[in-house]
């Protein structure tokens, strides 16, 4: 288990000047790319004020994890998803000051007072001691006179240089394969700082991406940077050790060179006896990428995936927003009469898609393409952590959809719990209709996600919304005709999918952690505190074994 304890002695960072923060965070700018999503009207300018009092707070008070394990601060997530959803200045103070405030680890200045320069980058990569150190140093980045967003992502994400130098020049830094590391959330953080058009969350996102691990290389680098296979790339490969489970092919796999679409690719995934369907967890992503890295990469490489053009970059992003949306929405629905999982780990995927079309706004064709390759390539392994769950669509499309009656014995009711209102003798399309109360199911989920304690329903729900508005008028069996080109076997299911799927998923995800502003309690089935105590009860066992 990766932990992430402080220096024995705590030096609190010193604070920026109130010109280099309002240069850091001058304000919010409209979204850079129609695919992005767009913003619900608020208050007015106090809530703008709120959002940037609080993001300035938080970039001077607080580090990128919150505790030993590595849990991120998640903050700036919820109040950016908050505020683009229409929430006014006392919510958004609320958010920050009741729900994230009494438990962020100070900020400290790193170990012997370092300073990141040029000539010593790679030397402290993947240690979160020096996160403030990395973060003065995208300071001067993203402050310096003629520096834009584009320019700063292009080198440090996706230059050899800033991912893998010839033998002589040191460390591989690896940044893009840190961009997707512990979740995804590296390329959440600078995401928000790419739709917003914000200096000093660009400075942090690639902050935290330089402490992040490097853990992923079987992927990213291997794949993206390093196509001519020379080596071996796991250890247990190396050593002629791979299990031949794994390393014996099924003999319907399409040839090398194949390029299928991501729907195919997750069917044959779904079909790969190397795969178990055992749930792993967290700490167990790299032991994936250890005994199935070679396997995964292999996938990987059939995607269809080169950006040449904008239309390429659109029928790509939608590619990988159903993906997401099935891996985790659908992936996590069992049956209408038993609880709805809401995977917490593949609930990534999803939020973490949502900004692939700001970042691309600033990107080249190519970077453009190895951003997306590395986000389907980390999206596919989480999923199989997970026990890669199929998808019950025909099943999962069937049921009505809200504010229609479902049938008693479903888990969850499709009509919002407490009192129901009830509508005027006048109101469309008539009184008694469920419509007439509740006709749009979008606004008491996106209303509930304002208001609910937990960060991360605000940024799921936010992205399904999002994409039911791109991708909502998709009728059932749309996708079959592409799908069929690739010469695999399309899997009967995506007969049924249709644009549907994002309300019924967001409605799912909503009812599992409780309807908090029909009177419900939040059910913290996403709370930090049950994944801490299970971190820490985690950390004990292996100390009682000695392995930790």
């Amino acid at each position: 288990m990766t932990t992430s304890a402080p220096p024995e002695i705590i030096v609190p960072a010193k604070s920026s000047s109130q010109e280099v923060l309002s240069r850091l965070f001058p304000g919010v700018k409209p979204p850079p790319s129609l695919l992005a999503p767009g913003r619900v009207p608020n208050s007015g300018p106090e809530a703008t004020a709120a959002l940037l009092k609080a993001l300035r707070d938080n970039h001077e008070r607080s580090h990128v994890f919150f505790n030993e394990f590595s849990f991120h601060n998640h903050s700036v997530h919820h109040l950016l998803a908050i505020y683009a959803l229409g929430a006014p200045g006392p919510i958004i103070n609320a958010a920050y000051e009741n729900t994230h405030l009494d438990h962020m680890r100070v900020a400290f200045v790193a170990p012997e007072k370092v300073t990141i320069t040029d000539d010593n980058f790679t030397e402290y990569l993947g240690n979160d001691h020096y996160y403030n150190a990395y973060l003065d140093y995208f300071h001067r980045v993203v402050l310096e006179p003629g520096a834009t967003i584009s320019t700063i992502l292009e080198k440090y994400l996706f230059s050899p240089h800033y991912n893998v130098r010839k033998p002589h020049q040191g460390e591989q830094p690896q940044m893009l394969n840190r961009f997707l590391e512990i979740l995804i959330h590296p390329i959440i953080h600078a995401g928000y700082g790419a739709e917003f058009g914000i200096p000093g969350l660009i400075a942090e996102g690639l902050a935290w991406t330089s402490v992040h691990p490097a853990g992923a290389t079987t992927l990213i680098t291997r794949l993206l940077f390093t196509p001519t296979r020379t080596t071996p790339i796991t250890e247990l490969e190396q050593q002629g050790k791979l299990p031949r489970y794994v390393s014996s092919q099924p003999a319907w796999m399409p040839k090398p060179g194949s390029r299928l679409r991501a729907l195919n690719i997750l069917s044959l995934m779904l079909r790969d006896p190397r795969f178990g369907s055992k749930v792993l967890d967290k700490h167990e992503y790299a032991a994936m990428l250890e005994s199935h890295g070679e396997v995964i990469n292999k996938y990987g490489e059939f995607w269809d995936c080169n950006i040449e053009s904008q239309e390429d970059l659109e029928e790509r992003v939608e590619e990988l927003i159903w993906a997401a949306t099935l891996m985790y929405g659908v992936g996590s629905w069992d049956g209408n009469e038993v609880e709805y999982r809401a995977d917490f780990f593949t609930a990534h995927i999803v939020t973490s898609v949502l900004f692939i079309p700001s970042i691309c706004a600033y990107l080249s064709r190519p970077s453009q393409t190895k951003l997306l390759r590395a986000h389907f390539l980390t999206s596919i392994t989480w999923w199989l952590v997970r026990g890669r769950p199929g998808f019950a669509l025909k099943g999962l499309i069937s049921q009505p959809l809200p504010p229609l009656s479902n049938v008693p014995s479903s888990k969850y009711s499709n009509t919002l719990p407490g009192c129901q209102p009830s509508a005027s003798a006048c109101a469309l399309p008539s009184q008694t209709s469920p419509f007439a109360t509740t006709p749009n199911p979008w606004y008491p989920i996106l209303a509930d996600a304002l208001v609910h304690p937990n960060e991360h329903l605000c940024k799921v729900q936010r992205a399904l919304a999002h994409f039911n508005v791109l991708y909502g008028h998709r009728q059932a069996g749309f996708v079959l005709e592409s799908l069929s080109k690739d010469g695999v076997k399309v899997d009967p299911e995506y007969a049924y999918l249709d644009g549907s799927v994002f309300l019924r998923v967001a409605w799912l995800t909503g009812a599992a952690l409780g309807w908090v502003t029909h009177g419900e309690d939040n059910t913290e089935v996403w709370n930090y505190q049950e994944f801490q105590k299970a971190a820490l009860d985690e950390l004990e066992l292996l100390k009682s074994q000695g392995r930790a």
